[in-house]
């Protein structure tokens, strides 16, 4: 990754499927930055529902609390709305 993120995927390997969902995020977030196409727009918002279903299956079992999913949740969708 290219760009420095606010939330570091490696902070979360200890939680399931946390931070290769992050990971995957950010890299098909900077293709996007890259090469700003519709089928490339489509990739990064389905891996922001595959996130945003992490986030609450981890919130849901205690394996993060509410605010850090509500945190990254809403940093996901900074970055893809702005």
């Amino acid at each position: 990754m290219s760009n420095n993120y606010k939330y570091d995927p490696n902070d979360y390997k200890n939680v399931l499927g946390l931070a290769s969902d992050l990971g995957l995020f950010y890299k098909l977030y900077e293709v996007y930055l890259k090469d700003n196409t519709q089928s490339n727009r489509f990739a990064l918002e389905k891996q922001g529902e595959e996130l945003f279903f992490t986030l609450k299956h981890r919130r849901l079992e205690g394996a993060i609390t509410i605010d850090t999913a509500r945190d990254l949740r809403d940093y996901m969708e900074e970055l893809m709305y702005d």
